[in-house]
């Protein structure tokens, strides 16, 4: 990248997950002026390589702007992260995390740089509930809605869904699918009939509408092994059908709890969104896509100007 318009960068964007590493650099009005990504999660790193790790990666940016602010989220606040940030309690303000910015000690060069705290709430069932990072990508999505009762939901490993009044996260619920599916594919019997091929919307509709049916997804999930063992299912498919299964099995739960009223925010990445917006729409659910990555972007460089983290 040119080296003009890495001088034009006012805030440092990290969304930082168990998996993966993501930054932004952005100008003062958020456009994007050049992105780093890394297979680099926490999952992969010893906690004290943390620091070390951010000022390798990010240094391209760090040496040529020495006074650019940086602006974390995810699980880098968690307690294996780079400092461990207090929850805020829901009903909790999205904007009230601006004032609630953790700060960063002892990087490299003394730069300045926070953390965004997750939140804390009670699920639907009463029990206690958690996130770090889908808050910045809910906070984003909103930019340009109006401050209405809105159901987002934020596919992936562990599934959010989220009601909100205003800005205003009122209650939230997790749904471990992604994870469920990681599992059930490399750890139980289905590793043998659930191979992995191109994506089969027929077969993934398909266990959608065995949701329906009775039994519960205990039982359904042989039948990821049932149909294809006996020749119904193509091998290739299975895959979709067993997510067709979950996902289904997930949305008909929420739905059913949520009665969401109007249109469902999906935020996530394309595929998702769409696996998603298939099983909402077999529920009569309209929704809106919004991209995970482009959310949590517009969500940091909201909180940092709301925080007076970019000066011009």
């Amino acid at each position: 990248m040119a080296g003009e318009s890495i001088q034009a960068g006012k805030l440092i964007t990290v969304d930082w997950g168990t998996s993966n590493f993501r930054a932004a650099l952005l100008d003062d009005a958020g456009e994007i002026l050049d992105r780093i990504q890394a297979p680099k999660g926490l999952l992969q790193l010893e906690k004290g390589m943390l620091a070390s790790t951010l000022t390798e990666l990010l240094a391209p940016w760090l040496s040529a702007l020495p006074d650019t602010p940086l602006l974390m989220a995810g699980m880098i606040g968690s307690a294996e992260g780079l400092v461990e940030v207090p929850y805020l309690e829901c009903p909790a303000s999205l904007d009230d995390m601006a004032q609630a910015l953790a700060p960063v000690p002892e990087l490299e060069g003394h730069r300045q740089a926070y953390i965004v705290p997750g939140l804390r709430g009670r699920s639907m069932s009463g029990n206690h509930d958690v996130m770090r990072g889908e808050e910045i990508q809910i906070l984003g999505a909103l930019q340009g809605t109006k401050p209405d009762a809105q159901t987002f939901c934020l596919p992936g490993t562990h599934s959010k869904w989220v009601s909100l009044e205003g800005r205003r996260v009122m209650t939230f619920s997790t749904c471990m699918t992604g994870d469920v599916y990681a599992a059930l594919r490399s750890h139980t019997l289905l590793k043998r009939y659930t191979t992995q091929g191109e994506h089969d919307p027929q077969a993934f509709r398909q266990g959608l509408a065995q949701t329906d049916q009775p039994g519960g997804l205990l039982h359904h999930l042989f039948s990821a092994r049932t149909e294809v063992l006996l020749g119904d299912l193509p091998p290739q498919a299975s895959a979709a059908y067993l997510s067709g299964l979950l996902i289904g099995s997930e949305v008909h739960a929420m739905v059913d709890a949520l009665k969401p009223q109007g249109t469902v925010t999906l935020i996530a990445n394309r595929q998702l969104t769409a696996l998603y917006a298939d099983a909402l729409d077999a529920r009569g659910v309209n929704t809106r896509c919004i991209d995970g990555d482009a959310a949590a972007i517009a969500g940091l460089h909201h909180l940092a100007t709301h925080a007076d983290l970019i000066r011009n």
